[in-house]
């Protein structure tokens, strides 16, 4: 069946194809990480006049220590969260013109929570030090503010705690994971929103249900993705260098142009796109 262009994602699109909202679940869990993280900076100031007030009236003290241990976690786990909505409000836009299913299952698939991948896929510029900060904060997410510690063969229980209560506790970390937060969401915005950076987009179907989405411009490398048509399968004809084969330099130059420039995927039906890029 034809993928019609109500089945692509465009400036159109809604729910998780909307960059609008991506951005918006980000701004959310942004400002309840730190609401959470002043909230617990409170509680831990006045955290041992308290114990002991409430010793000395013999009333349980375990929801003061549970609120020390659980405040500055949950304020991690959520920082973390608001990194992936705003690199993942770039990827959307990455993929304009590309099948909403691509998007759906690249999502959950060719990235997850790999913070890194997403920044590279939408040319973030990245050092040293961001990487770094990106695979902490991924383990945030994943180990660290989740669950209970793992502890290596090598090491203790109570050195492997406060290990990980020094990652976490870090007043250093936290703003450093914040601004870098911010300027994920700023340059996620500025993707195809800059007049100074404009967007060209072109989009294609071939035969019966394959198609062809260009992009190039708005802050992000040139993209060609393509899906082969049944009819080209069924010919052996499935490679991109097939499917360039269909849009002659006359007819098509700027795609043409770009080709051996852009960054190529192929949307397989059941499968993770792979990326092809540029070697030069």
């Amino acid at each position: 069946m034809a993928l019609n262009q109500s089945q692509r994602i465009s400036n159109r699109s809604v729910g998780q194809l909307d960059q609008k909202n991506w951005i918006a679940e980000g701004d959310g869990l942004l400002a309840s990480a730190e609401k959470t993280r002043t909230i617990w900076m409170d509680h831990r100031r006045v955290f041992s006049q308290t114990v002991q007030q409430r010793r000395s009236r013999d009333r349980d003290a375990s929801a003061d220590w549970n609120l020390l241990l659980g405040l500055p976690r949950s304020s991690m786990l959520l920082l973390g969260y608001s990194v992936e909505m705003y690199l993942k409000a770039g990827l959307v836009r990455a993929y304009h013109g590309c099948s909403e299913d691509m998007f759906k299952r690249d999502i959950k698939n060719r990235y997850g929570h790999r913070l890194v991948s997403m920044a590279n896929e939408i040319a973030l510029s990245l050092d040293q030090n961001d990487e770094k900060s990106l695979n902490l904060i991924m383990d945030m997410v994943l180990f660290d503010a989740r669950y209970p510690v793992f502890v290596p063969p090598t090491d203790s229980y109570a050195n492997t705690i406060n290990q990980q209560t020094e990652r976490i506790w870090s007043a250093e970390s936290f703003a450093n994971f914040t601004k870098l937060a911010n300027r994920i969401k700023t340059h996620s915005k500025r993707i195809d929103a800059d007049p100074n950076k404009p967007a060209s987009f072109l989009s294609f179907n071939v035969d019966s249900d394959g198609y062809l989405a260009f992009r190039v411009g708005g802050h992000l490398p040139p993209r060609i993705t393509f899906r082969a048509s049944s009819e080209q399968v069924q010919r052996g004809e499935t490679t991109s260098e097939d499917m360039k084969k269909l849009f002659p330099k006359l007819r098509f130059p700027q795609l043409v142009h770009w080709w051996h420039r852009a960054w190529i995927y192929e949307d397989g039906e059941h499968k993770t796109s792979c990326c092809t890029r540029p070697t030069h």
